[in-house]
C-alpha cells in the first residue's frame, strides 16, 4: 500500500550541499522561493497513511528503509508536503519534522521522477 507519492518538479541550487550532509529537504510547490533553493520541490503529493519506522521510501529505483519518524513529520507531509529526510540510520528522530532512513548512498535526483512511501513488510 502506498502511503505517500509525488513527482519531483524542481531541485534547488543548494540541494547538493545538503546531500553531502546525508539530508534531503522536501517541500510541495507552496513553499516560499527562499525554501525552494534548499529543497526538492514536488507536486501531486497524495498522503494516504501514517508513515512509520519499517516503511520503505523509493526515489526512482532506489529504496530505503525508514528507521525513525518525528512527531510532526506526518502532519507536515500531509499538510505542506514538507519533511527532512536524514539518511543516517538513527532509531529516534533528532527533530520533530525528520524522517530518518537507513544509512546508504543517497539517490540521484531527477525532475519528473516519482518518489513514494510504502508500508514495510512484516517480519
Amino acid at each position: 500500500m502506498k502511503k505517500f507519492e509525488a513527482t519531483i518538479v524542481s531541485i534547488g541550487d543548494m540541494v547538493e550541499e545538503f546531500k553531502n550532509q546525508n539530508m534531503i529537504i522536501l517541500f510541495d510547490e507552496s513553499a516560499p522561493e527562499e525554501l525552494k533553493e534548499i529543497s526538492v520541490v514536488h507536486r501531486g503529493g497524495k498522503f494516504q497513511g501514517e508513515v512509520m519506522p519499517g516503511d520503505l521510501l523509493f526515489i526512482g529505483a532506489s529504496g530505503y528503509r525508514i528507521t525513525a519518524v518525528g512527531e510532526v513529520a506526518n502532519k507536515n507531509l500531509k499538510n505542506i508536503g514538507h519533511v527532512c529526510l536524514k539518511f543516517d540510520g538513527k532509531a529516534e528522530a533528532e527533530l520533530p519534522g525528520n524522517i530518518h532512513l537507513e544509512e546508504k548512498a543517497l539517490p540521484d535526483l531527477k525532475v519528473g521522477e516519482e518518489f513514494y512511501i510504502v508500508k514495510g513488510q512484516e517480519d
